[in-house]
């Protein structure tokens, strides 16, 4: 008798186990679809930061201008590269490119970087100053250190042929991604980014 039921006890186990890493990954999507949805659509939180507490940035050449929290340090290292401390884990890093593609700069180089991603995990816009904002999140890394990384990428269409584009990554533990103070560094950054001027 215990012959017979220690296999199935085994069944049983192995059985469970499978049941709870599949709910562990379906919650793990879950909880992301929903972290990616207030991203990208959510009402903004009002920052943290008040306007006065800002500092701007300039890139090396004046080619692009930002303003960001004066508490948060660092600079470019080099000058197409900037890498910031924020504070309890979060970074936030500035990649500055110039994209030369035949036929396909402004409105086509932008769909063309969007259409590497999925409708649904990022958003496209027009901005009012005529830059245009692909926005979208990533989840990287594996424990002991996983990481969710926030990205709007700004582009400047500076002929038929050639854009100027900056990538802000913002780096975060993924234990703090849903924080009150996360999203407020996201709601800051947001609007920063969206008053961000690219130069030529």
């Amino acid at each position: 008798m215990v012959r017979l039921l220690l296999p199935l006890l085994l069944v049983v186990a192995g059985a469970l186990v499978v049941a709870l890493v599949r709910d562990r990954r379906a919650r793990e999507v879950l909880w992301l679809s929903r972290l990616r949805g207030s991203f990208l659509h959510g009402a903004p939180l009002g920052g943290v930061a008040s306007i006065a507490s800002l500092t701007e940035l300039q890139a090396p050449g004046g080619w692009l201008r930002l303003r960001l929290p004066a508490a948060w340090t660092g600079g470019f290292d080099e000058p197409t590269m900037a890498s910031f401390d924020c504070g309890s884990g979060r970074r936030l890093r500035v990649d500055l490119l110039t994209v030369e593609r035949r036929g396909a700069a402004g409105q086509a180089l932008i769909e063309s970087l969007a259409a590497t991603r999925p409708e649904p995990e990022r958003s496209l816009e027009t901005l009012a100053g005529g830059h245009l904002l692909l926005k979208y999140l990533e989840a990287r890394g594996q424990k002991p250190n996983p990481q969710v990384v926030f990205c709007w990428q700004l582009v400047r269409s500076l002929s038929s042929e050639l854009a100027r584009v900056a990538v802000f990554s913002f780096i975060v533990p993924r234990e703090q991604a849903g924080e009150v103070f996360v999203r407020a560094d996201l709601s800051l950054l947001d609007r920063e980014v969206r008053n961000a001027t690219i130069g030529d």
